[in-house]
């Protein structure tokens, strides 16, 4: 069963709620390692605790230039299905972004609000029909400057214990195109793809690739490594199987137009629901 969510459910507003709040003046940008940051842990902590969820702030320092280290902290929680002893599949959406420059902040609705707005709607619908396997929800820190967040996080977890990740970066772009972007590893290509075309979207279409050079095909950018381009790169040096979703290139993107007032809302809410139906019947058996 699907549980097909409208557009413009509560559910869908709250998404809307959380992206507008995350990327406004009260976080600053959202940097690693400053008040704005810190003030998102904190929220992102209690937006988990209000779904019901134990949540946790998982702290871990990094060098973060030559002679200096820094602190970040990813915030955690864990949905557990029927069957604990289930495989388990962790969702990452990273929530640090660039800061302030003087007096003005860069916003960051697109990147990263974005994903970790959709990761708290995500938190909230699946705990309706849990599916059968565990999932770890993760909002990680400092991913801007290094992937920090996630390496640490990937380097916690025993051996064996994650199946899949899903990550999450950049889904609001205002696109003419409507097309949402599935990267993945070359061997899950044809699982992905198969498997995505049992969920209908009339609003949306949906483009699977495994290539760095044929996003840039497809996306008409110049040279992105896209394999390296967010989270999703820790788990893979793990050898933990993942698909990323993204709306592809933003011309907002690091710069202070990165604003709630320049995305796309019905097209966001589409495709976020699009990736909750890919998780509810997506058969991890096949990886």
């Amino acid at each position: 069963m699907l549980f097909p969510c409208d557009v413009n459910s509560a559910s869908s507003q709250q998404l809307l709620d959380d992206l507008r709040h995350l990327s406004s003046a009260v976080f600053s940008g959202r940097k690693t390692n400053t008040s704005g940051a810190e003030l998102s842990a904190l929220y992102l902590k209690d937006r988990f605790e209000l779904l019901g969820y134990s949540s946790e702030l998982q702290t871990f320092n990094y060098q973060s230039s030559l002679f200096s280290r820094s602190t970040g902290n990813n915030v955690i929680a864990t949905l557990t299905s029927k069957n604990s002893t289930s495989s388990t599949v962790v969702i990452t959406a990273h929530y640090d972004h660039l800061g302030k420059k003087g007096t003005q902040f860069y916003p960051g609705a697109n990147d990263n609000a974005s994903g970790v707005s959709a990761l708290l709607y995500l938190a909230k619908r699946l705990k309706i029909n849990t599916p059968t396997f565990n999932i770890i929800f993760v909002a990680t820190d400092a991913e801007e400057n290094g992937l920090h967040g996630s390496k640490y996080f990937v380097s916690q977890l025993p051996t064996g214990t994650v199946l899949f990740n899903i990550n999450l970066d950049m889904l609001a772009v205002s696109a003419r195109s409507k097309t949402l972007y599935a990267f993945t590893l070359p061997k899950l290509k044809k699982t992905i793809e198969s498997q995505l075309a049992t969920i209908s979207s009339n609003d949306l279409r949906v483009r699977v690739s495994s290539s760095s050079k044929h996003m840039n095909r497809l996306l008409r950018v110049d040279k992105i490594d896209w394999r390296k381009a967010s989270d999703h790169y820790s788990f893979a040096k793990a050898g933990i199987p993942y698909v990323y979703f993204g709306m592809g290139d933003d011309p907002h993107h690091h710069k202070k137009t990165d604003t709630f007032a320049n995305i796309d809302q019905d097209l966001y809410v589409k495709s976020v629901i699009y990736i909750e139906r890919f998780i509810r019947q997506f058969d991890f058996s096949q990886l």
